[in-house]
């Protein structure tokens, strides 16, 4: 309790009022009339302790019930999140099983299709060597069911005819992967799933089907019993409903007659999110559940934690509860008691406490640390010279170093001098005039105050001033530590954006104010989110903490580098001569980045980007030279042969352009200025017209007709791609129906395809859409998609074409030798046509290696059985060999430019293809 300068007072009238206390109950008499009648003026306020003490008790126990249930909901919260993540790691881990799996059976199916002579797999095993026997079991089934060859014992020669997965195969000509039931494995004691593929013949039809058998225990050894608890489950459910493994606890669980999970479970569906019903576990634990899709795979990972592993620290937190409750009660019921007699005996007392001068309640109400009453000495003329330290508590004594004993009586002049002491005279002055002064100040060397950072509060008080100080040292300390924070990127440990408005801004006026360059780059990582979305945020994580390092190897000491945002940097060169000085940092910083990252034993190349703008030439302030850098970059991500590039208008007049662009397709797309040109294809066999290619062209108020070129790009890259693909589909189907309705033979109309719309999965819808619209069948609608397509999504583009072929729909294969198909790829696609790109068609007649190159194109189709069509055929030579290379079909100028659909009516095949046609019709014969 802190004590002013009339402490002897205080005390003196204390001591008087105890001298006439009010409980005195030892005393004969001591309850006398006066007091008796005090008590009855007091009786409404006997009953405001108990009330508000029964208030708080009441309160207590409210706020423990609710914290109680806090706890229940953070722990079912928590429940949830951790069924969530680990029911997301058991499908990426089954996902990656389940690829390796598919991928191993569909090399088996390419080596045992394409293979005359090896026909066992001990012979495949001993020319690859790739079939790990202490993993999975494969076996091969020919087309009556009878296994021919297997790596399993016991199983060759059994009939399998009469298993699901062999019928479905037998009468379903897909070549995706099949993930069958469970089943009772020939070993003793073990379930077994079973991935299946169809073999083919290599000119088509059934051939038998191949299997890889995984041990069911072994896609439920996901995880431990620490993690999973004594009653959580782990399954692994099928889209169709059926378990295929199962957990609980640390045992694995029968898949087939599983003992704990029940129909009812399976019945409500793989994607389970929640809290369980009673049902659906045999032994009646509430467990909180959560599923994920295993990803590219119809299969379902479920995890469930049971309530009972989840509540049970909630037993001890309730019982603390309980306890706090009890113990708070008592305490309120002690402190009533108290309280009531407390306030009679201070409201007994409350004339003495009257006398306590004021500078005491204005000094006791302002103390929170250091406490100081300061009285005025007066010299001639009644004139202030000095203060004198009358009173202050042992804290603020602390902060000269001293006892209060010494303090006390000490003078300003004493304890300052120099310029500290008018500093604080000239404050003083202002506290008499005004009453009142705060202020936070760093502490110099020379001063006698130990500490730091200072907060100190004068309060004038009569003729005396009350000063107050405190520490304010680790409040500083971590007001600056949080500043640090705020402009500092947590994962690179680089500046962040914050730090860069603040720094850049003061950069350009310290550039302005010496006459030099300023540089900013803009630095983006070409292959960062294919890393990322591939192998993990965590492995995303740690190359750009890689990349951060490594740039700051090559910058210079001066240099200057922030992150500023997800896989982009900005770096500032600030002493710079020219701009030959921005080009040679950026050239260092593309080189660092070219070479490989090692990361978790995996090699990345990722590669970069940079946009320069300089000051004071590309623009003056912060914003502007970001923004004309992030131009740059662009400029200089869409130029493969240079990688860094630096800012011009003719850069942002290009990007307005393309802003422009974008804005008008998407008024476009509503608007409906797109048309449909068809360019015919031409058989070689007969001279016949084959088919059409549908192209589509905007037709601009404005500029005219805009070829594609000219805007698939933006359609692209803004994802209005998908709804021009609907327009075309639409609009080649409503053609095709009015030449049907016209009485015109309908020949095969192809479709491009972007491989935006196989990734987003509509492509069979569409196509679908479209001929039962229209009533059309299904072969006059074909389907064209690029390689690229094919190598960037080749699951999801499997899955299409497949579909597409099951409805009857052909597939060509675009601008084909300009991308990245393998043959593998082709063969597993199943591609109906081949359209050789025009740069190839260009080569021909003019140099030998481009009819070798046509040679070996054609010659590989027709071993796949598929079509080739030549495109961009614009002279008679290109034709004549394309006739001798055995070529059905071509496209180009030379039969004919894109037609509008009211002029292919009139549209005759050119005679030199049917003289052609005669004559390679003669050399048949």
């Amino acid at each position: 309790m802190l004590q002013t300068c009339n402490s002897y007072e205080f005390r003196f009238n204390m001591n008087n009022c105890d001298k006439g206390a009010f409980f005195q109950p030892w005393k004969p008499g001591w309850l006398t009339r006066d007091k008796r009648r005090f008590v009855r003026r007091q009786a409404a306020s006997l009953v405001v302790w108990p009330v508000v003490s029964l208030a708080l008790g009441v309160l207590l126990w409210v706020v423990l019930f609710s914290m109680l249930d806090a706890d229940r909901q953070r722990m079912e919260d928590d429940a949830l999140r951790q069924a969530t993540l680990l029911s997301a790691t058991y499908a990426q881990q089954i996902g990656r099983n389940v690829a390796q799996l598919d991928q191993l059976t569909s090399v088996l199916k390419s080596v045992w299709e394409n293979a005359e002579s090896m026909r066992t797999l001990e012979e495949i095993q001993k020319k690859t060597g790739f079939i790990d026997n202490t993993i999975l079991g494969i076996s091969v089934a020919d087309t009556d069911g009878i296994v021919t060859s297997t790596t399993i014992p016991g199983a060759l020669g059994r009939s399998v005819s009469d298993r699901d997965d062999f019928r479905f195969h037998q009468s379903h000509p897909t070549p995706s992967l099949r993930i069958g039931p469970p089943l009772k494995s020939l070993l003793p004691e073990t379930e077994i799933v079973v991935l299946s593929r169809r073999l083919d013949h290599p000119r088509g039809g059934f051939a038998g089907v191949i299997w890889a058998s995984i041990d069911a225990a072994f896609l439920a050894d996901f995880t431990n019993k620490s993690s999973l608890g004594a009653t959580g489950v782990l399954a692994l459910v099928g889209q169709d409903g059926v378990l295929r493994a199962a957990k609980l606890g640390g045992t694995v669980e029968s898949a087939l007659r599983p003992k704990v999970i029940q129909p009812d479970f399976l019945r409500a569906g793989p994607w389970i999110q929640g809290v369980s019903h009673a049902s659906w576990f045999a032994d009646g634990i509430r467990r909180y559940l959560a599923s994920e899709q295993v990803p590219g795979y119809p299969l379902v990972a479920v995890v469930g934690l049971g309530a009972e592993d989840v509540f049970r620290p909630l037993q001890e937190i309730e019982a603390n509860y309980r306890r706090i409750g009890a113990a708070g009660t008592a305490v309120f019921i002690l402190f009533a008691i108290a309280a009531t007699v407390m306030s009679l005996r201070l409201a007994w007392r409350k004339h003495c406490e009257e006398t306590i001068r004021s500078t005491y309640r204005i000094a006791t109400e302002g103390a929170k640390e250091g406490f100081f009453m300061w009285s005025p000495i007066y010299g001639k003329g009644d004139s202030i010279v000095d203060y004198e330290m009358v009173d202050c508590n042992e804290r603020g004594a602390s902060f000269y170093g001293l006892t209060r004993k010494d303090l006390i009586g000490s003078r300003l002049r004493q304890l300052y001098s120099g310029p500290l002491l008018q500093e604080l005279l000239g404050v003083v002055t202002n506290v008499v005039e005004h009453g009142f002064h705060e202020e936070e100040y760093k502490t110099r060397s020379d001063t006698k105050l130990d500490a730091t950072w200072i907060n100190r509060r004068f309060v004038r008080a009569g003729e005396n001033i009350a000063v107050t100080i405190r520490d304010i040292g680790e409040r500083k300390q971590l007001e600056q530590e949080k500043s640090v924070l705020a402009e500092q990127d947590t994962l690179t440990a680089l500046p962040n954006r914050h730090w860069l408005s603040r720094y850049l801004p003061l950069a350009l006026e310290r550039a302005g104010r010496e006459g030099r360059f300023l540089a900013t780059l803009f630095v983006d990582l070409d292959k960062f989110k294919i890393v990322n979305d591939s192998w993990g945020h965590s492995t995303g994580d740690q190359l750009l903490q890689a990349v951060a390092h490594r740039m700051q190897t090559v910058l210079r000491p001066d240099d200057r580098i922030a992150r500023f945002g997800g896989d982009e940097f900005i770096v500032l060169l600030e002493n710079i001569e020219r701009e030959a000085n921005a080009a040679e940092v950026a050239q260092r910083i593309v080189d660092a980045l070219a070479q490989p990252f090692h990361i978790h034993r995996q090699e990345f190349l990722i590669g970069t980007s940079i946009g320069i703008s300089l000051y004071p030439r590309d623009g003056q302030e912060a914003e502007t030279l970001i923004r004309n850098a992030d131009i740059a970059m662009y400029n200089a991500k869409a130029d493969i042969g240079m990688r860094y590039h630096f800012f011009s208008d003719a850069l942002f007049a290009r990007l307005q352009r393309r802003w422009e662009t974008e804005r008008e397709l998407a008024r476009a797309t509503e608007n409906d200025e797109f048309i449909v040109h068809y360019q015919p294809r031409v058989s070689l066999r007969n001279g016949t017209l084959a088919g059409l290619e549908a192209l589509v062209r905007w037709q601009h108020p404005v500029r005219g007709i805009v070829y594609p070129g000219d805007f698939i790009p933006a359609a692209e890259s803004t994802g209005l791609i998908l709804r021009l693909g609907e327009i075309v589909m639409d609009k080649v189907g409503a053609q095709l129906a009015q030449w049907r309705a016209e009485g015109m033979p309908l020949v095969p109309v192809s479709v491009n395809i972007s491989g935006k719309q196989f990734n987003d999965g509509s492509v069979t819808g569409l196509v679908e859409r479209c001929l039962q619209q229209y009533g059309l069948p299904a072969s006059t609608i074909e389907v064209e998609l690029t390689e690229s397509t094919m190598a960037t999504n080749a699951q999801q583009v499997a899955h299409e074409l497949a579909a597409l072929r099951a409805m009857g729909v052909s597939v060509h294969l675009d601008d084909f030798g300009t991308g990245y198909s393998s043959l593998a790829m082709l063969h597993s696609l199943d591609v109906d046509v081949l359209k050789v790109d025009r740069a190839f068609t260009s080569r021909l007649g003019r140099a030998e290696e481009g009819e070798v190159l046509f040679r070996a194109i054609i010659s590989m189709a027709k071993a796949l059985e598929m079509k080739v069509i030549a495109e961009g055929v614009e002279s008679d030579g290109q034709l004549r060999i394309l006739q001798q290379l055995g070529c059905e079909e071509v496209q180009g100028y030379l039969m004919s430019a894109p037609l509008p659909a009211s002029e292919v009516r009139a549209f005759q095949v050119p005679v030199f293809g049917q003289a052609e046609a005669a004559r390679a019709s003669a050399c048949d014969h």
